[in-house]
């Protein structure tokens, strides 16, 4: 017999912790600055910490896209540097392998990360664009709490690798290098067909 298949669809908010992240900083002809970025999330202001997945299930396993909506603002700037943040995103779109077991899911992914930088650094104001920046690795696990046949409540933990390269626009030239190790807490729902 052939094992069931279906889809699900998610969407998930929550808010993340974000460990040390080495971060560079280079502008112009200037050289650059490394230090050990204190970054914040804030994920319940706007734009929010979210996550949004789409999955197609055989059986206990699925295969997935994610994007996973991450924020960063920098708490502890070097002197020069009056602002920096990726908060328009920090995207993480993910290629994802889960297993599901009595309600909860356990998930592995990888893929792209996608900026938008701004950063405001010797007077100088920074802004985007979005591009393909870096890569990051993602591992979760999560409870599912079934409304219906089609409908549930899930909660999620997961952590998360993100390195990117990003370079926002504005004169002199600016290159920003972050890697990002971060846990997130998630809630949501999700719509089984």
């Amino acid at each position: 017999m052939a094992a069931q298949s279906h889809w699900s669809v998610e969407l998930l908010v929550g808010e993340a912790y974000n460990a040390r992240s080495s971060t560079r900083i280079e502008q112009g002809a200037s050289g650059g600055l490394s230090t050990s970025g204190d970054y914040e999330t804030r994920g319940l202001e706007a734009p929010f910490h979210y996550a949004w997945r789409i999955s197609r299930w055989q059986g206990n396993g699925a295969w997935e896209l994610q994007l996973l909506h991450h924020k960063l603002y920098l708490e502890n700037p070097p002197d020069g540097v009056d602002s920096l943040s990726v908060s328009h995103g920090f995207n993480i779109v993910s290629f994802n392998r889960a297993w599901e077991s009595r309600g909860w899911c356990f998930r592995a992914g990888v893929g792209p990360v996608i900026t938008h930088a701004e950063a405001n650094i010797a007077g100088t104001v920074y802004d985007g664009p979005y591009e393909l920046a870096g890569g990051a690795v993602w591992v979760g696990a999560g409870h599912r709490l079934d409304l219906s046949p089609h409908f549930y409540l899930l909660g999620e933990v997961s952590a998360s690798l993100g390195w990117i390269d990003a370079h926002p626009r504005g004169n002199p030239d600016l290159r920003i290098g972050i890697r990002n190790p971060a846990l997130h807490a998630q809630l949501g729902a999700g719509y089984r067909f």
